[in-house]
């Protein structure tokens, strides 16, 4: 019988403390797990912990984190580890976008996005495996991005980036496969919650909406379906691919 029952499991959200982060807690909270919101900014993660406890009434630890310092990084693992015992799931969603042509764009810009939006996942996804996953199993989901499947001209770094998130969920569901760890990745659209949205003027929303099918963007909870399926047990035989969700505008195109 299919389930998306998560009652018992533990699980980590990079990039917990606002936009899409918010959501995916939320809905693995929903649905029964316990949840380690990771980010940097501790007054703001506590503010997000609090209310997500207040929400659900499951156990939410604020963790900070800053996910492309491997240091922080197992010390964030283990903090976790002391506190639940175990790690179930484990959303990568951490990013960060930088605008500009590939040609305009500063080596301090490229190396912030790939840092944290490349970097970030594989020492996160590391961590996770050899502190538990690789042992009891698990669900590794990383956000990677429509652009990282069909690039967009002002955001250079951010698509290849994405597109790397991507091959890095294949290369990782290769090789923890027989550990029974299930990487997946899901794919955003446009999304009105997400890192996006604070860079697009209202006039690029509209003629965004325009080449989008659905004629609308990304709303809060459109993803949640895609990632409770790939976190829970219902994802028995899925395994490195990426679930785009985004309205059908790579369909269309852009």
């Amino acid at each position: 019988m299919v389930s998306f029952d998560l009652t018992g499991k533990t699980a980590i959200v990079t990039g917990g403390s606002r936009g899409l982060g918010v959501e995916l807690s939320t809905t693995l909270a929903e649905y029964g797990a316990n949840v380690a919101v990771m980010a940097t900014n501790m007054e703001r993660l506590e503010t997000a912990a609090k209310e997500l406890e207040g929400k659900t009434g499951r156990k939410v630890l604020p963790v900070q984190v800053r996910v492309e310092d491997e240091q922080s990084v197992r010390a964030a693992v283990d903090k976790v580890m002391r506190e639940f015992g175990k790690i179930d799931i484990l959303v990568n969603n951490a990013g960060v976008i930088r605008y500009g042509e590939i040609d305009q764009i500063s080596l301090e810009d490229w190396n912030a996005v790939m840092n944290i939006d490349l970097t970030g996942t594989f020492l996160m996804s590391k961590a996770v495996a050899n502190a538990y996953m690789k042992e009891h199993g698990g669900r590794i989901v990383n956000i990677s991005s429509v652009n990282g499947k069909r690039a967009m001209g002002k955001a250079g770094v951010y698509n290849v980036a994405k597109a790397a998130v991507i091959a890095l969920t294949e290369f990782c569901a290769c090789n923890w496969a027989p550990y029974g760890i299930y990487v997946n990745s899901v794919a955003p659209g446009y999304m009105l919650n997400g890192e996006m949205a604070s860079g697009v003027s209202e006039e690029s929303q509209e003629r965004l909406k325009r080449v989008i099918p659905q004629n609308r963007c990304g709303q809060y909870g459109d993803l949640s379906g895609a990632v409770l399926y790939l976190a829970s047990d219902a994802c028995s035989y899925t395994q490195g691919v990426t679930i785009v969700c985004d309205g059908g505008m790579i369909v269309k195109g852009y």
